[in-house]
């Protein structure tokens, strides 16, 4: 079951005067599934469900009009995009598939001493590059083992360190440089990986490396940018992360389920039956309390959405800058999550109504990037998570909507 907006959202065209891209982060792996990194070793292959998730994003993505189709060269990326294509299929069986292009730049980030291994080998043998890796990814270093030829000695392997999130959003910014004035007012469907998919988005939006784990990416979640066809180079963040049409109300969590998950719905005036359907949608997240701002519409729309739960204590603020002003304390070292026993043991749910403006600069705030950059949807969900411990927040995703 996928919503309504995430429908139309992929069914639209793109104007004359921009280009859509359509990025979906490849199915489930059987590193995935061992929880093990991957980044551009070739030694993954699908899952079963990652074979089924990645038919199920063709059928959502029927409604497209796709012109051309780019691939990571890995494998676990191509058997992501023949079976997109299997579903594709009834849509484009009269007529000739969109050409698919394979482009080295779209691998996943290169993490050579880290590859192969689970995640919780690397917290314990390597903590403090674990630590650098989740806090300061920008200035993350890896030794990367290379051949250099020596006419005497014949070939000798040298230590090299290499910024891998650094140079990724290097390869991101060339693969837009190269790709989109190819493309000019045509949808563009991108199949990748979690972290080439940040740093696309990341450099589109002009958002900083430092900001590369801000981004969630899930097994087969879309995302899309629009880039206006007179300035090419700057793109804007149309919807992220929608997993809805594999069957999720919400992103699944990562990095733990403890902390705070804040559920953001911008209100307008006139919107009662996507408030309905976005109700219907809620009625199985458990929502401890809610936050909404002193205009009549915001209130009004966060009593409807919290009709199916009576327990969740519903506050009204009077500051019209109460979220930029909670979101300086939740990244505050200070912060009462750090304190609060509650926070160490559960997950907390938090619905947040505000105003369009409101939402959009919490956003931006978390993103860091500019206004311009976001296209928000009122009456959509956006999804921030602060895990317990870390103080960076993660946007799991962007402009979710009703569900039919």
């Amino acid at each position: 079951m996928h919503s309504e907006h995430d429908s139309k959202a992929l069914r639209s065209s793109p104007t004359i005067d921009s280009t859509r891209v359509i990025l979906v982060r490849h199915a489930q792996s059987t590193y995935n599934a061992q929880k093990r990194y991957q980044g551009s070793c070739n030694d993954s292959v699908l899952t079963e469900k990652g074979r089924s998730d990645a038919y199920q994003t063709g059928i959502a993505l029927r409604g497209r009009s796709i012109d051309v189709i780019y691939t990571s060269p890995l494998l676990r990326t191509l058997e992501t995009t023949l079976e997109i294509l299997d579903g594709l299929q009834e849509r484009y069986k009269r007529i000739l598939l969109p050409p698919i292009d394979s482009s080295p730049l779209l691998k996943e980030i290169d993490m050579p001493a880290w590859q192969g291994l689970t995640y919780k080998y690397v917290q314990e043998h390597f903590a403090d590059d674990y630590r650098c890796w989740k806090e300061r990814p920008h200035e993350f270093q890896m030794t990367q083992q290379q051949q250099e030829r020596q006419l005497e000695k014949g070939g000798v392997a040298v230590a090299k360190q290499c910024f891998p999130v650094l140079e990724l959003y290097d390869r991101a910014r060339k693969f837009w440089r190269e790709i989109l004035p190819l493309h000019i007012g045509k949808t563009i469907l991108i199949v990748s990986h979690s972290g080439t998919i940040r740093a696309l988005i990341g450099t589109a939006i002009a958002s900083e490396s430092k900001q590369y784990h801000v981004f969630q990416q899930s097994n087969c979640g879309i995302s899309i940018l629009n880039f206006p066809t007179l300035n090419y180079q700057q793109g804007q963040l149309e919807a992220m992360n929608l997993t809805t049409h594999l069957g999720e109300v919400l992103p699944k969590l990562k990095d733990g389920k403890q902390g705070l998950r804040l559920l953001l719905v911008p209100a307008t005036e006139k919107a009662p039956n996507s408030i309905q359907k976005l109700a219907e949608r809620l009625q199985t997240v458990p929502i401890d309390f809610s936050l909404s701002s002193d205009l009549e519409n915001s209130q009004q729309t966060a009593k409807q959405l919290l009709k199916n739960h009576p327990k969740a204590v519903q506050l009204q603020v009077l500051r019209q800058d109460f979220l930029q002003l909670w979101q300086q304390t939740l990244l505050s070292e200070r912060t009462v999550m750090s304190a609060n026993d509650t926070y160490s043991t559960h997950l907390i749910t938090a619905l947040v109504v505000a105003s369009f403006s409101m939402i959009q600069k919490m956003l931006t705030q978390v993103l860091g990037t500019s206004l311009q950059c976001l296209q928000l949807v009122p009456n959509t969900l956006s999804v921030i998570y602060y895990p317990l411990k870390m103080r960076t927040p993660v946007l799991q995703a962007m402009n979710i909507a009703d569900s039919h």
